[in-house]
């Protein structure tokens, strides 16, 4: 059983001898607590105030000690004279009340050490700082090496590369973190909560049970409510968040972090990419589909590209690629690529070829993926937001990805002509090859999927669902992995899905064999790179090689095999 225990070091527990009086045991109280990035002085706790919402509320901070600490102190309520219900009320009965409600709320801001955190109280606690000051992942990297990895209690984690989906789980008794499924390489856990048992801590103490702790950008934990204990407390979370290792069962969720806006790497790495839009062939760079815009881009026939700053007009193409962006950023000036793409620039999806039925716009930032090391540390923009990788975590991902690459392939593709269109290759491969059906483009359209999603380019001879790209880098590979995905979930669970893939490959290939008992064994990515080379680890983005392993994983879940095949160009 995989269980933090009590240290040697530590006080022992009391065990008073019958008759002997008992020793006083501090008070708790379940307190929010934020770490702070700023000076241990009092001029750096009234900086670490969110002065803009203490004058609008009328807050004033007062000076005050804790323990011989400086500590800086702001309170106050918020009164609302009528609740917003009471018209609500009055409308539905044509009876007036008047009901109003007051919200209050603290901070106690105070230096321990080196260290700044603020203990906020009460609804409004939380507003008296600046966002900015904020040390974010506080509570996650005090969570992370003192939890009971076995009674973990409830998991909040974010989907990369998804629509925003948030999926919160909770089990009141607890279970081991990895029941709850985690995919340690496409979910950002935001935050995690369970018990702590370390003597060292005052409730812990108090109780002589384990204490429960929530962290996340913060830390919900009971803290000593007597100023020598309080400081006790935070002074055994900051040795535990300095000192001690993340526990093996936990150390994934450390792996994989957003940096905060105020990263003090931020300008360099805002530089790395303006100065990369500025080149003709930018290294560890490239274009992803956005999460959001995955169901939609089958129906996509043409892509518009307006940069304000090119002092170009927008310009259509039917294959999106990097060198179709770059041949508008490296127009614009040097400081101003990167910020004109987050500000104003855009990217037009049509469903025609001339461009003039548009289905969305969206800005062209959230396209780019980028890897920048700086440092040590390897740091990679996706969907508008960087990530900071952890060495280990980028290490067993190559490692995934490396063997799913080297397995030998059941089938073999041939040769892509250089110039060719990837219709027309499709078409090749099903002219010269028996049993291969082509069904590029051939969209399928369901009741879940009304503007139709594609089931693959190729039906191999084995009924293998085979999906293929010609790629320069990974630009287009991330979309690719998550298209075998779309088809085989509709093909597996959606009956409608089943009847009009039947019906198209019917038509494709009249006296095929296949009904709607069709189920999906086999997914095939064929890829081709540049003239000499064959796909390897090193040719996929980190969040490319990610999208392969999140594809192989859940297609592996419903049952399915997964080759990727490399296509020799010619």
């Amino acid at each position: 059983m995989n269980r933090r225990r009590r240290r040697a070091d530590g006080p022992p527990p009391d065990q008073p001898a019958l008759f002997d009086h008992q020793p006083h045991r501090p008070d708790t109280y379940l307190t929010t607590v934020y770490r702070l990035d700023t000076a241990p002085t009092m001029a750096g706790l009234r900086r670490a105030l969110h002065h803009p919402y203490l004058r609008e509320k009328g807050f004033t901070a007062t000076p005050r000690r804790v323990a011989g600490r400086p500590a800086l102190l702001v309170d106050g309520v918020v009164r609302q004279p009528r609740a917003e219900y009471c018209d609500v009320i009055a409308r539905l009965t044509g009876h007036d009340i008047a009901l109003g409600h007051s919200s209050g709320g603290s901070v106690l801001l105070l230096a321990v050490d080196d260290r700044v955190y603020a203990l906020t109280y009460g609804t409004l606690g939380r507003h008296m700082i600046d966002p900015s000051a904020i040390d974010r992942g506080f509570g996650i990297e005090f969570a992370v090496r003192a939890l009971l990895p076995d009674h973990i209690r409830q998991v909040r984690r974010r989907v990369l590369g998804a629509s925003g989906r948030v999926d919160r789980s909770q089990v009141p008794g607890g279970q081991p973190i990895r029941w709850y499924t985690i995919d340690k390489w496409n979910e950002l856990v935001g935050q995690v909560a369970g018990q702590v048992d370390n003597p060292r801590l005052a409730d812990c103490r108090r109780t002589g049970r384990p204490t429960l702790v929530e962290g996340s950008d913060s830390l919900r934990i009971r803290l000593c409510t007597e100023p020598d204990g309080l400081l006790a407390d935070l002074r055994e979370i900051d040795r535990v968040c300095r000192q001690e290792s993340p526990l093996s069962d936990l150390e994934f969720i450390t792996q994989l972090r957003p940096l905060r806006s105020d990263d003090p790497r931020m300008k360099e790495l805002r530089d790395a990419v303006d100065e990369r839009l500025g080149l003709a062939n930018p290294p560890a760079f490239g274009l992803a589909v956005p999460g959001p815009l995955l169901g939609e881009i089958e129906q996509v026939r043409s892509y518009r590209i307006r940069i304000a700053r090119s002092r170009r007009p927008a310009t259509s193409t039917t294959e999106l690629d990097l060198d179709a962006v770059l041949a508008h950023t490296r127009r614009v000036p040097d400081g101003r690529r990167w910020t004109g793409l987050q500000a104003t620039d855009s990217l037009t999806l049509c469903t025609d070829e001339a461009g003039k039925e548009t289905i969305t716009t969206t800005p062209l930032s959230r396209w780019l993926t980028a890897e920048v090391p700086v440092g040590a540390h390897r740091l990679l923009l996706h969907e508008g937001t960087w990530y900071e990788m952890g060495a280990g975590h980028q290490r067993f991902l190559r490692e995934e990805i490396e063997r799913l690459l080297d397995r030998p392939a059941s089938l073999v593709l041939p040769a892509w002509p250089t110039g060719m269109p990837e219709k027309d290759y499709n078409d090749r491969v099903a002219g010269v090859l028996p049993g291969f059906v082509p069904l590029d483009r051939k969209l399928l359209r369901t009741a879940q999927h009304r503007h139709g999603f594609e089931a693959c380019d190729l039906l191999g001879p084995d009924d293998e669902l085979i999906h293929v790209k010609r790629a320069k880098g990974s630009s287009p590979l991330s979309h690719l992995f998550a298209q075998g995905v779309t088809s085989v979930d509709a093909l597996c669970h959606q009956h409608d899905a089943r009847t009009r893939f039947v019906e198209t490959v019917r038509r494709q290939q009249p006296g095929r064999s296949i009904d709607e008992s069709f189920r999906p064994r086999k997914v095939v990515y064929g890829i081709a790179l540049d003239p000499g080379r064959a796909l390897t680890v090193t040719d996929l983005y980190t969040f490319a090689q990610v999208a392969l392993y999140h594809a192989a994983k859940t297609l592996r879940v419903e049952g399915v095999d997964v080759e990727v095949v490399s296509i020799l160009p010619r």
